[in-house]
């Protein structure tokens, strides 16, 4: 495999098939642009090419990153300080999430406690416990009875939540209900949960 510092100077060792043309056309690059630079145009299909290798051979910035996202090329075959430098470039983050990667850093990122300044709101009242409120019991959807709900348990729906998202026909056929009680207890849960 190629350092990212040699740069291949060869035209194309063996021709382009049909779809690799296809893809790299599609990537809005011309095979002759690539050998223009000294890039073998099979070499970058066969992923021979590192990104860096493209920048570095003299092909437009713009071109480089469309093969490399086509042709899932590796950013660099070097990797010291290479995936610090692209975890600096990475914009978007937010103070929170920039805290949460600063946390993440020690061997306690696994908890739940929050790292930055604002705290996150949970329904829990021990520390041990998941930052998310339990489910709603089906029970508490309206007409749905003790009975109905160790019927509808067969199926897998325990919860108000998972009543609410599923397909009523199916449901109703697997347990051998009437599909209208299965409708309106669907569409009193999605009422219960918009509450």
């Amino acid at each position: 495999m190629a350092s990212d510092n040699d740069v291949i100077e060869t035209p194309s060792v063996r021709p382009l098939e049909a779809d690799e043309r296809s893809r790299l056309e599609g990537a809005g690059v011309e095979p002759a642009d690539l050998e223009s630079v000294g890039i073998d145009p099979a070499g970058v299909a066969e992923k021979e090419y590192s990104y860096r290798q493209l920048l570095d051979g003299g092909l437009e910035e713009s071109a480089a990153e469309a093969l490399r996202r086509t042709f899932s090329l590796p950013w660099s075959y070097q990797t010291e300080g290479d995936l610090d430098d692209r975890s600096e470039a990475v914009s978007g983050l937010g103070d929170a999430e920039r805290a949460w990667i600063a946390a993440s850093a020690d061997e306690d990122w696994q908890g739940f406690e929050h790292a930055g300044e604002r705290s996150i709101p949970t329904t829990t009242e021990t520390p041990d416990e998941r930052p998310y409120p339990r489910p709603t019991p089906v029970t508490a959807v309206t007409g749905v009875g003790g009975s109905n709900a160790d019927q509808l348990a067969e199926a897998g729906i325990r919860s108000a939540e998972r009543l609410a998202t599923i397909h009523a026909g199916e449901v109703a056929s697997v347990l051998d209900l009437d599909v209208l009680h299965v409708r309106t207890w669907r569409h009193n849960a999605r009422e219960l949960l918009r509450e």
